[in-house]
């Protein structure tokens, strides 16, 4: 498995890769309207800027440049689990026809690696409540349910999300 940090080069795959996992992993979470006018136009615009800063805390999978999956990490965003001693996994999205392959497991084990090395002792996940099949991949990659819940809204839809954390060493 090829795992790496993103570069510019790697926006259009990893917006193909965002669009797609989307659209499988939250059918029948989000309104299908939503999720079948997904642009990986737009989501490249979006990675094609934050590679242009210089993202460094961005990673992707996947055979010579086609991207499998990608993952994201930050210091933590919540003012109760505050950095440095909290990080953040905020974004992990990984194509369908990849589920099950040890994608998702490789790109996080690259983030825990950084977060730790930026002094991190716990890094924390937000899930859709209802996304069943990402909860037991982060159970089965170490994290437990905190206990936190909130709203995010989407796409103008609310949907709950719940709170996981998970100790680095």
């Amino acid at each position: 498995m090829n795992l790496r940090r993103a570069t510019f080069a790697d926006a259009q795959g990893i917006a193909e890769a965002h669009v797609a996992s989307w659209q499988a992993a939250y059918r029948g979470l989000v309104p299908d309207a939503v999720l079948d006018n997904l642009s990986v136009a737009d989501r490249r615009t979006q990675w094609e800027s934050r590679l242009t800063k210089g993202e460094s805390n961005l990673w992707v999978t996947g055979p010579d440049n086609h991207v499998l999956g990608f993952i994201s990490c930050c210091p933590s965003r919540d003012v109760d689990l505050p950095p440095p001693e909290f990080a953040e996994i905020s974004a992990l999205y990984v194509r369908a026809e990849a589920w099950d392959t040890g994608c998702g497991y490789a790109l996080c084990q690259a983030a825990f690696t950084k977060m730790q090395r930026a002094s991190a002792t716990s890094a924390i996940v937000w899930v859709l409540t209802d996304n069943a099949r990402a909860r037991r991949f982060y159970e089965r990659v170490g994290f437990t349910p905190d206990g936190s819940a909130k709203d995010i809204t989407l796409f103008n839809v609310t949907l709950p999300e719940v709170r996981y954390r998970r100790p680095l060493r």
